[in-house]
């Protein structure tokens, strides 16, 4: 079946192919947004290729809030997969060290913690996800970190997909940035909280 062939789901991270799906969907190309982003937030793949393809596809604003839309979805499913079905699932996704590393963190520096993984991609968001529904954080503290946490990146790799549509040169230019300003930040973060824990 086409649906099972690896190169159906080429369109994840191929934004030309994305856009003509998106076309071919006609009424439904909004469920396709959102229903990309759910998929991608449950493989190992970066969810920001969607964010920026639904950015050239729909514009700004409108891919910005079906983009955050799919983001919660699939992040509330896979916190609710992992309180209630737990470790014997999660570790199929992720990784013991990597899970025990964040519930340590999650316990120690609470709050703060999982707002500042949620604006800057230093984890993934399938161990975000899948890391909160184990470790000892309640449903609603996860959904709002992550409803406000997630919407500045969104915001801006959505915003790097739709000038890519008007002005490609000045949309590549601003995701090197991105991804620059994004490393940078990460590892002056990473050093600051070692340094602090």
């Amino acid at each position: 079946m086409e649906f099972f062939d690896p190169g159906f789901w080429s369109f994840l991270w191929d934004g030309e192919r994305y856009e003509a799906l998106i076309e071919d969907m006609g009424p439904w190309a909004p469920v396709m947004a959102v229903a990309a982003m759910i998929i991608v937030s449950f493989l190992p793949l970066p969810a920001e290729t969607v964010a920026i393809a639904n950015g050239m596809a729909f514009g700004r604003v409108e891919g910005f809030i079906l983009t955050w839309i799919g983001a919660m979805i699939a992040a509330a499913l896979a916190f609710l997969l992992a309180r209630t079905i737990a470790r014997p699932l999660v570790h199929r996704f992720v990784s013991a060290k990597r899970l025990v590393h964040f519930e340590h963190a999650v316990e120690k520096r609470g709050t703060p913690f999982l707002l500042l993984i949620r604006m800057i991609p230093l984890i993934p968001y399938t161990v975000v996800n899948y890391g909160s529904g184990v470790a000892p954080v309640p449903f609603r503290t996860f959904l709002w970190t992550s409803a406000i946490g997630m919407a500045p990146p969104i915001y801006a790799f959505v915003s790097i997909g739709a000038l890519m549509t008007d002005q490609p040169w000045l949309g590549w230019m601003m995701l090197i940035a991105a991804i620059l300003f994004v490393l940078l930040l990460g590892w002056t973060t990473r050093r600051w909280w070692m340094k602090n824990a």
